[in-house]
């Protein structure tokens, strides 16, 4: 008795054995995640349910009545997994069962709401079947959850900011934006087809008695400047200041130079070319405590790199202001230029010469804003010169003051 007791309990471990060993092997198959190795997992079991998903997926085109097959068996074999229920919907669609493959669709939707493979195969199920509302409660939490899907979802997202009939499903995130939000808004600033919808996205969004971004408001400039829409993107950035930098008003904004320079907007643009420096920093003379200071090494440079964009109205006016030739030595030195903005680029008005040495000294030019053809104007700090040796300099030049006036 103790003998076949022995024996029966060997022949259990052994079928125990067995049985963790075909298991395993047959987990081990589906894990690779190919056609080939799922093949081989279903020959060490059957109801291997990773394996039967992966089977079932590639027959799909082929051969979907094999591939539902597969496919129902993996969901009896594991059915909880929200990626059967998934393709088995996508085809009971292209068979022409779009209501049961609705339902099986909302079980996914159950089963796997935080599964990112699960999310985007649901979202693109419920756009296919023209309800945009329920893939876009899926793509939020996808790009609340896997940020780097926003390469692939921002522009269908943009599809239904541009649509009359899904620009209100937008509305709740205009009401409470997310932290991706800023970005969309970039991506929809710089790709949009027509610039009302990004004005409409830039002035329904909920600040809560907030500024807007630096980030958010440069997008929205940038767009307006290539849409030639002057006045709105002089009024947005006027809305955009706070009260510290509002004391810099005027037409030019910041003319002594004191303020932090932003480079957006009407605000001043700076930069520094090889062989130059551009600041704005503490001098002697300077009426406020800073000026501008730019500074040039020797090599040949075509210099505008310190410009401003003006908007002014048609009238009659005067460019002045203070500077201040630091041993500067350039052919025919530097300029203050004011030129309309647009095709034609008309120049209306150029300052005299600044080179050599020389104390502080004032300075002033009139000109006058057509009524047509001139909507914006640029001021631009330009080293002049009209073939390659005028643009060597060294030694530096220093502006204050600068101010543009009516006059009557």
């Amino acid at each position: 008795m103790k003998v076949i007791k022995g024996a029966g309990l060997l022949l259990a471990a052994g079928l125990l054995a067995w049985r963790a060993l075909v298991t395993n092997l047959a987990d081990y198959y589906a894990g690779q995640g190919t056609s080939e190795a799922a093949v081989g997992a279903l020959r060490w079991r059957g109801d291997q349910p990773a394996a039967l998903y992966q089977r079932g997926m590639a027959l799909a085109a082929s051969e979907p009545v094999e591939s539902e097959r597969l496919l129902r068996a993996a969901a009896r074999a594991d059915p909880t997994d929200a990626l059967v229920y998934l393709a088995l919907a996508e085809l009971w669609v292209k068979a022409g069962r779009q209501v049961a493959a609705a339902r099986l669709v909302e079980i996914a939707d159950a089963l796997g709401p935080l599964r990112s493979l699960a999310l985007a195969r649901s979202a693109e199920f419920w756009l296919g079947q023209e309800r945009p509302d329920r893939a876009l409660a899926h793509w939020r939490m996808l790009l609340r959850t896997r940020p780097g899907t926003a390469v692939h979802l921002f522009p269908l997202l943009l599809r239904l900011a541009e649509a009359p009939a899904t620009q209100p499903l937008l509305q709740p995130l205009l009401a409470d934006p997310p932290e991706w939000w800023d970005s969309f808004f970039a991506h929809a600033a710089a790709k949009a087809a027509r610039p009302e919808t990004v004005v409409s996205l830039y002035q329904n969004r909920n600040r809560r008695g907030t500024l807007p971004s630096v980030d958010e408001q440069r997008a929205y400039l940038d767009r307006l400047w290539k849409e030639n829409r002057w006045l709105e993107a002089y009024l947005a950035w006027l809305n955009g200041l706070d009260e510290r930098r509002t004391w810099a008003l005027g037409n030019v904004y910041n003319g002594s130079f004191e303020a932090p320079v932003t480079h957006m907007g009407f605000d001043w643009r700076m930069s520094a070319p090889r062989g130059t420096t551009v600041e704005t920093v503490e001098t002697y003379g300077a009426r406020g405590g800073k000026a501008l200071h730019v500074g040039f090494s020797g090599e040949r440079v075509h210099f505008q790199h310190v410009s401003q964009y003006l908007f002014l109205d048609a009238g009659r006016y005067r460019l002045q202001g203070r500077g201040r030739p630091d041993g500067l030595q350039a052919e025919r030195g530097l300029r203050w230029r004011v030129r309309c903005v647009g095709a034609v680029g008309a120049l209306l008005a150029e300052s005299e010469s600044f080179v050599g040495s020389d104390e502080w000294r004032s300075f002033a030019v009139d000109f006058t804003v057509p009524d047509r053809e001139c909507p914006a104007q640029l001021l631009r700090l330009e080293l002049d010169g009209r073939v390659d040796l005028d643009f060597e300099a060294q030694g530096g030049v220093w502006f204050d003051d600068l101010a543009v006036v009516r006059q009557n």
